[in-house]
């Protein structure tokens, strides 16, 4: 958190609430503080039930749904003709 204003690229953060290696308080502490700043495009989703590596089927398929739709918004889109 100490660099938290360093912070410019669009973030998507997504939890497991039964997370051993990485508390859900420290995810929710950075969105909070990168909320609170204005500094970037942030969104949290948390999976309830779900540890570190989000594995339920149901949190898994919106989790790679929630991928796509934020990667779609942030990257951008790639060349309709392909460069010779």
């Amino acid at each position: 958190v100490h660099h938290i204003r360093a912070v410019k690229t669009p973030l998507l953060i997504m939890l497991g609430d039964k997370d051993r290696r990485v508390p859900a308080s420290q995810g929710l502490e950075f969105y909070h503080s990168l909320r609170t700043l204005g500094a970037a495009d942030v969104r949290l989703l948390v999976y309830p039930e779900n540890d570190h590596s989000i594995a339920k089927v149901d949190a898994e398929g919106d989790c790679f749904v929630n991928m796509t739709y934020w990667f779609k918004k942030h990257l951008p889109s790639p060349p309709s003709t392909p460069p010779q």
